[in-house]
């Protein structure tokens, strides 16, 4: 997989649910100021690539399960791989495709049950993933230019209507929310780079790696700034956080000269274009580390029990959709225990069995 399949294919995923959810949340907690947020979570992040550059150093182009089991033991490996499958890439995949549901179920087609959308997407999952993941690193290449054509299209179309007095006074209420909403954005989407080590025995060299984790990061950060600094300037601090799909409602009230108007499908295009990936990601990394896990030789002899698995699970994960808001108060500690603090234990561990050695 070359650099810029990696960056398109890790931007796609990035943007997935964030486009949608993520500037209703950071709006709610720093309001007015919510731009402050974003570029300080872009700085956070391109200083802790550098943890995983180093991690891909130590791997060596061995798989993740390979280097689990080599820096904390066989069973050690096993144990944290098992945690981390479960706990990161497969409720990752669970929650969106939930969240694929109820968008769907709300939204477009409201009479249709959400398990015929899960059993639709799931198909065209699996079938793509049967064509292996480089295959789906070079369907990124064709699909990214479209998607970004399509969202500066929705961008340019918010600038009309936009009111740049919604921005002052800066900091009224101090440091104190952009902190809040610096953590929040931290903790989703793009601290899920995590996932990226997965992707190693299929990436060529470090350099290609470093590349696609710095221009992935930068390009998700930037579309979030411009759509979320747009937002306010269109909707002001007040009206977004009590909006779950709130990009959507911004594109509805879009209306220029009377005959450019309702341009909420073009958001909806974008979202279905980007969840797609999300999912796919999620999936994969989910299949080859359970693959790992229990010596399986080929991970596609999974996707099709992992598929069928997360379809009740996915209508049983919660009663409504209201419960998301709690869920995100707590989901910055699973991000930063599982894609922070456990990289950093397995780079600790792998320069001290280094220097045992």
């Amino acid at each position: 997989m070359s650099s810029r399949q990696l960056m398109m294919l890790l931007t796609l995923h990035y943007w997935g649910s964030a486009l949608l959810g993520l500037p209703s949340m950071v709006i709610g907690l720093s309001g007015r100021d919510s731009w402050a947020p974003i570029l300080l979570g872009m700085l956070v992040q391109l200083l802790i690539i550098r943890l995983f550059v180093a991690l891909y150093t130590q791997m060596s182009g061995d798989s993740l399960g390979q280097f689990l089991s080599r820096v904390l033991g066989k069973a050690g490996g096993k144990i944290m791989l098992a945690l981390y499958i479960f706990c990161v890439p497969f409720l990752i995949f669970v929650l969106t495709l939930r969240s694929l549901g109820d968008f769907t179920s709300n939204d477009l087609f409201i009479e249709t049950p959400p398990s015929a959308i899960y059993v639709l997407i799931l198909f065209a999952l699996v079938y793509c993933l049967y064509k292996g993941i480089i295959a789906v690193g070079r369907s990124a290449e064709i699909t990214f230019p479209v998607a970004m054509f399509l969202l500066l299209l929705f961008l340019l179309s918010l600038l009309y209507g936009a009111e740049w007095s919604n921005f002052l006074p800066l900091f009224e209420k101090g440091v104190q929310p952009v902190f809040q909403g610096t953590v929040m954005f931290l903790g989703y989407p793009s601290s899920e780079v995590a996932l990226s080590l997965f992707l190693v025995p299929f990436i060529k060299d470090k350099a290609s790696y470093q590349k696609a984790l710095v221009h992935s990061t930068w390009i998700t950060c930037v579309a979030l700034l411009l759509l979320t600094v747009l937002i306010i300037a269109v909707l002001g601090e007040s009206l977004p956080p009590n909006m779950p799909y709130v990009s959507q409602f911004a594109a509805k009230t879009v209306t220029i000269g009377g005959f450019y108007e309702r341009i909420e499908t073009i958001v909806t295009i974008i979202w279905f274009m980007v969840i797609f990936y999300r999912l796919i990601l999620t999936l994969f990394v989910s299949a080859h580390g359970c693959a790992e896990l229990f010596g399986i030789k080929h991970y596609k002899g999974l996707l099709i029990p992992m598929a069928l698995v997360s379809i009740p699970l996915a209508m049983n994960v919660w009663d409504n959709p209201s419960v998301v808001a709690e869920l995100n108060e707590v989901w910055y500690l699973n991000v930063f225990f599982f894609n922070l603090l456990c990289p950093l234990l397995w780079y600790v561990a792998s320069r001290v069995r280094s220097k045992l050695k």
